[in-house]
């Protein structure tokens, strides 16, 4: 609930007029637009051996996979965008054979959080909202969908699992809500990719007032968690998955 703010009631000096300058209510932020994906970037190309993972030498910059210009394409009004990169340790998920040297530990750039702002909370350079893309699997494609189907199999029984299948533009999807809101995995191709991401603006769901019941708190938190998966991830699943074709 936004403050209501008394602006000023000014008394011209010597004449004894009262002159209202001006009285109103604070006005919320303006609501968070959504958009569709416009995936715009090359296609990344690599293209494993039979059997093989590619080394993570070869590995896409994570922070690359959406530019500036792709996510104002499904977020117009973010401003003041920062690309993090993320470590990501990668390890052998082919039982049938040891790793080859170099498919295996660290990639600097293996991942990457976009932090922006949409509006509210503080002006234009203040980061109010994230999205993070890890690649968790490079390598044959046989090899890639036997690893997510083991993932999504696990995961298949936890609360809050979602199936997506194809329906985010990525070969296969799925979701689990979790404490900080949904974990996205997908397969395209001869990758797995994991999203996640998180939001605080005020303009994407008003928050109950000062004297609201703990129940309409957690609700107001879970359309906003459910309304950044729905308009934001998925559209960020398409912008990837794209360039990953």
């Amino acid at each position: 609930m936004f403050r209501s703010r008394l602006l000023c009631l000014t008394v011209l000096a010597g004449v004894g007029v009262g002159l209202l300058a001006g009285c109103g209510e604070e006005k919320p932020p303006p609501r968070v637009k959504f958009g569709a994906a416009e995936p715009a970037g090359d296609k990344l190309g690599l293209q494993p051996e039979p059997g093989a993972a590619v080394a993570l030498s070869k590995w896409p910059d994570a922070c690359k996979l959406v530019t500036d210009a792709e996510l104002r394409a499904f977020l117009p009004q973010s401003k003041s965008v920062e690309h993090k990169p993320v470590k990501v340790t990668i390890l052998n998920f082919n039982p049938l054979a040891d790793a080859a040297p170099g498919t295996t530990g660290d990639v600097p750039r293996g991942g990457c959080e976009f932090e922006f702002n949409l509006p509210g909370n503080g002006g234009d350079d203040v980061t109010n909202s994230n999205f993070t893309v890890t690649v968790t699997a490079l390598a044959d494609p046989a090899l890639v969908g036997t690893k997510y189907r083991e993932d999504k199999g696990k995961d298949g029984s936890e609360k809050g699992f979602k199936d997506l299948a194809g329906t985010w533009g990525a070969q296969d999807c799925y979701s689990v809500d979790g404490v900080l809101g949904a974990e996205v995995t997908c397969m395209q191709g001869p990758y797995e990719f994991e999203l996640r991401g998180s939001s605080h603006a005020e303009g994407l769901v008003l928050q109950p007032g000062s004297d609201a019941k703990p129940s309409e708190n957690l609700a107001a938190a879970a359309k906003r968690e459910r309304l950044w998966t729905d308009k934001v991830l998925s559209q960020v699943a398409r912008t990837v998955g794209a360039r990953m074709s």
